[in-house]
């Protein structure tokens, strides 16, 4: 479908959750502290170097050209997991990651915390690597005003559904009431796709 659809963008999702012990809905096997100690042990780091590269791989043997690259859970919150990730981008060109300096609300499970030490290491690499990113990331999850949308680029992630979890169908109502797209327009939001966020030397911190 996306490739008799050029116009559609498709990403990368890395998922890890398998090798991190994460299932759904929200279980995880390891307390956060054993987490991070697994995430440090270097033989743990090259199984997950060589699973970013794999998933990236079989994307990349469809024929479909990435949009950008975003992780299941938003694991590459995680400095151990977002530096072989950011690393494998620039290996394969690919110019757009989804990043948010203030961490990443999880649903069931506990939250990805990141520090502004952290923050700033982040958004150097992506820097020094070309590798443009939104300047904020909005949740659903959390409560949100279009018309308190601070200047600069953001991204509103949703995961629209007409059935399954609540949350999705929350979702997919708030897109299609024309509310939404009438608020969009009065507040002179300009809507983009990562591809242009990539091509676009002001997106880049």
């Amino acid at each position: 479908m996306a490739k008799n659809n050029p116009s559609f963008q498709v990403g990368i999702h890395i998922d890890l959750d398998p090798l991190l012990g994460w299932e759904s809905p929200g279980r995880e096997r390891l307390s956060r502290p054993e987490l991070m100690q697994m995430l440090d042990d270097p033989d743990f780091s090259k199984k997950i170097r060589n699973e970013i590269e794999t998933q990236i791989t079989a994307f990349l043997d469809t024929g479909l050209t990435p949009s950008h690259v975003d992780t299941h859970h938003h694991i590459h919150g995680f400095p151990q997991i977002f530096e072989p990730l950011v690393e494998a981008m620039d290996r394969y060109g690919i110019m757009a990651l989804r990043f948010s300096k203030q961490g990443y609300t999880l649903l069931g499970r506990e939250d990805i915390l990141i520090t502004e030490e952290q923050a700033q290491e982040m958004e150097d690499a992506l820097r020094k690597q070309g590798i443009a990113h939104p300047h904020l990331l909005i949740d659903p999850l959390v409560s949100f005003s279009l018309k308190e949308i601070p200047p600069g680029v953001t991204e509103l992630m949703v995961h629209p559904s007409m059935g399954g979890d609540e949350w999705r169908h929350r979702d997919f109502e708030m897109l299609m009431d024309p509310l939404f797209m009438k608020t969009v327009h009065d507040e002179g939001i300009r809507l983009i796709d990562f591809s242009e966020l990539a091509s676009s030397a002001s997106a880049l911190i």
